[in-house]
């Protein structure tokens, strides 16, 4: 089915709910977002997840449009991910619809659709501004700087580095996805079309998981019995993406290298620190340990090549940039 029928699909479920003007404007939104992601991510449009929309509602805010007009804007492609999602359950179309990108924002990036930005600072870090990421020497200190409960929050920030998962991955992973004897994790299907199974290091983090499932850690929140998840919560069946997204900016807060990358008229602020960052993390170590940009387009879950590329072009520019410094003895 290709993009022009999908869209048709979407105009129809919204014709039943809203004014006919209403659903020309949301029809011409995602015709848009689609058009973006093509031209300034090189993705299609069941590839996107919350950065790509993060960056659209940025850059948006950059350009001046108002809060009001670029909530409608993203209302209309959150919207779109959720009836096709809806359609597909009862197999109208032919897709394994990836996450509503809108459902992983968090508070901060959510922040967005309701002021301006005041102020941008600079971004750069090792890596620079396109995918940041912390070398192993940081993560390290991320782990020690956990909140509590610290066991499961060392354990999180562990996963999120040593596998490169999603956040959206994590909060949905059960305990059977978890193969201890082989020290992999089977991730189900959500961003990309296929499943994919992922490797941890023994020596990393075995002890912490074998601490969490056998010696009482996971036991100890509310909801573990009745819970298939890895990370019962004492109120729900599993942590929450918010939940994440706190535990690693408040570990890049205490280890004091936490940095704010956007300041709002009413004193919000966007930090650096995200459990995204741990992926990119991951996928920069693999990169720079040697391992081969299809290997790591499998480990990611990319549908598209391209958009592993990017780590080694990144990769690439650091090396060209660390020569120009380099001084021969002698």
């Amino acid at each position: 089915m290709n993009f022009k029928t999908v869209l048709s699909e979407y105009e129809n479920r919204r014709s039943r709910k809203s004014a006919e003007s209403t659903v020309k404007r949301y029809v011409n939104h995602v015709r848009n977002w689609r058009e973006w992601l093509t031209n300034a991510r090189s993705k299609q449009i069941w590839d996107a997840d919350s950065v790509d929309l993060l960056i659209f509602i940025e850059k948006h805010t950059d350009d001046g449009k108002a809060p009001k007009t670029i909530t409608q804007r993203v209302s209309a492609i959150s919207k779109f991910y959720q009836d096709m999602d809806k359609l597909a359950e009862r197999g109208e179309i032919p897709y394994d619809v990836p996450d509503n990108p809108y459902d992983d924002l968090d508070d901060d990036d959510r922040s967005l659709l309701r002021g301006n930005t005041k102020k941008k600072e600079s971004q750069q870090k090792s890596g620079g501004d396109e995918y940041p990421y912390l070398e192993p020497d940081k993560i390290s200190q991320l782990i020690d700087n956990v909140p509590a409960p610290r066991l499961r929050n060392e354990l999180i920030i562990m996963l999120l580095y040593n596998c490169g998962f999603r956040r959206g991955e994590l909060i949905n992973a059960k305990v059977k996805h978890i193969d201890r004897d082989d020290c992999s994790v089977f991730i189900p299907p959500r961003k990309s079309p296929e499943w994919r199974t992922v490797s941890y290091n023994e020596e990393y983090l075995g002890f912490h998981l074998d601490q969490w499932l056998d010696f009482g850690g996971r036991e100890s929140m509310t909801y573990a019995d009745e819970s298939d998840y890895l990370f019962p919560t004492n109120d729900s069946t599993h942590i929450s993406a918010d939940s994440i997204n706190r535990i690693v900016k408040q570990a890049a807060e205490n280890a004091g290298f936490q940095e704010v990358t956007a300041e709002y008229s009413d004193g919000r602020k966007q930090h650096k620190i995200t459990p995204h960052t741990l992926r990119h993390s991951f996928a920069m170590q693999s990169i720079n340990s040697g391992i081969d940009v299809r290997t790591l387009q499998t480990l990611l879950g990319h549908e598209d090549l391209d958009t592993t590329l990017i780590y080694l072009q990144q990769s690439k520019d650091e090396a060209k940039e660390n020569s120009r410094s380099f001084r021969p003895e002698g």
